[in-house]
């Protein structure tokens, strides 16, 4: 969708007021428990370490992300600055879901280790080769402008979720204690997340593609300047209200489910 290149002047919703400041406060929760799991000992290993850094990359771009949302294709964002540009957001998005794939992949294969089930091994090799591809259907769409890209991303997003949900639920047959209380929330987290983005998100994006004809497209290379330059600036309610749902998901269970695939050993441990 083409729309003008001036900011949208609207109030500032009380709707959107409060959707933001949820954002924020789930932000600033988010660090402070980043930096609690980063202070306990016990979590000086090699496999926590490295997820404590790759959650740390997530949580912090799903907190600049929170700050300064975005609608990628419609180019509108909810402040007018450089940092709310569609091409710095793509970006920092880009980062963050790749690191989140290497946290599923060593986190599958961690638990493979730990429950002695290989074929959790195998699934995990799958994981970042399938976000890769999410994350080229994402850009094509952002860059284009059509929104198939983004009806083909969610739909490899659903995927991974089912992957993990399938992997924890068999894992938790074979733990104990605290771990299978994990795996099982786990679980029952990526399955309900795996339905609702194919019910919900891959539905919303179709039915975006119908809506906006081909003869607005645009060819990748005007449009990589263009999400550098055109952004629309608005707090209008039916703007943001699509949006509302799947970005306070992102923002609190996606980064909770982060966070937890740190404490795998800690929890681990505890089970014996």
């Amino acid at each position: 969708m083409q729309l003008p290149s001036r900011s949208i002047a609207v109030p500032f919703h009380p709707k959107v007021a409060v959707w933001l400041s949820s954002l924020v406060v789930l932000s600033a929760l988010n660090v402070g428990l980043w930096v609690s799991i980063a202070r306990l000992g016990s979590l000086r290993t090699p496999y926590a370490e490295t997820q404590l850094i790759l959650s740390g990359v997530y949580v912090g771009v799903c907190g600049f992300r929170s700050v300064f949302p975005r609608v990628d294709l419609e180019r509108i964002c909810l402040w007018d600055t450089w940092l709310s540009t569609i091409l710095l957001g793509r970006i920092a998005a880009t980062i963050a879901e790749l690191c989140f794939a290497l946290q599923c992949a060593f986190f599958l294969h961690r638990l493979s280790e730990i429950v002695g089930i290989s074929a959790l091994g195998v699934a995990a090799d799958a994981l970042l080769p399938l976000v890769i591809i999410a994350e080229l259907a994402c850009w094509y769409a952002v860059l284009s402008l059509n929104h198939i890209g983004h009806a083909v991303e969610e739909s490899l997003w659903a995927v991974l979720m089912a992957m993990l949900s399938a992997a924890t639920g068999v894992a938790a047959l074979e733990a104990h204690g605290p771990l299978r209380v994990m795996l099982v929330i786990v679980f029952l987290t990526y399955a309900v997340g795996a339905g609702l983005t194919t019910v919900f998100d891959v539905r919303m994006y179709i039915r975006r593609w119908r809506r906006h004809p081909a003869d607005r497209q645009l060819t990748l290379a005007t449009g990589f300047w263009d999400s550098r330059s055109r952004r629309h600036a608005t707090s209008a309610w039916e703007i943001w209200r699509e949006e509302v749902p799947w970005m306070t998901l992102y923002f609190s269970f996606g980064v909770w489910t982060s966070l937890a695939m740190v404490l795998l050993e800690f929890v681990s441990a505890s089970s014996r």
